[in-house]
């Protein structure tokens, strides 16, 4: 994966903790506006164009507004834990590069609940 330049916070954490669940030329962009910036992550698989495993795939991180504003005042282990979570949903998304039917666009919406101690 490239460097990781963004520049909100709470993104460049979870990015950072993310990093290591795509491939290593995966890229990691903020998006949204900027009161309420998203986090997504993309590449390409092999092949040639036209062809089944030439696909572009992508994860759109939401972040509720309540996370991007209380992440930055916890203390550095709840912040961790936050991370930790989010890196647990990411786990369970299903790259299924065989499938032509595969959903190439997956969203994951981070919301209060990983908050929670």
């Amino acid at each position: 994966m490239r460097p990781v330049h963004l520049r909100h916070a709470v993104l460049y954490d979870v990015a950072s903790c993310l990093i290591d669940l795509f491939p290593s030329g995966a890229d990691v962009a903020e998006v949204g506006v900027e009161a309420s910036p998203s986090l997504f992550v993309s590449w390409r698989t092999g092949g040639v164009a036209n062809h089944p495993g030439n696909i572009a795939w992508g994860v759109h991180y939401r972040f509720d507004t309540q996370v991007l504003r209380d992440y930055p005042r916890l203390p550095e282990d709840v912040r961790q834990r936050v991370c930790e979570r989010v890196r647990e949903m990411s786990r369970l998304l299903d790259f299924n590069y065989a499938d032509p039917l595969a959903s190439s666009l997956l969203v994951v919406d981070v919301d209060e609940s990983v908050l929670i101690a």
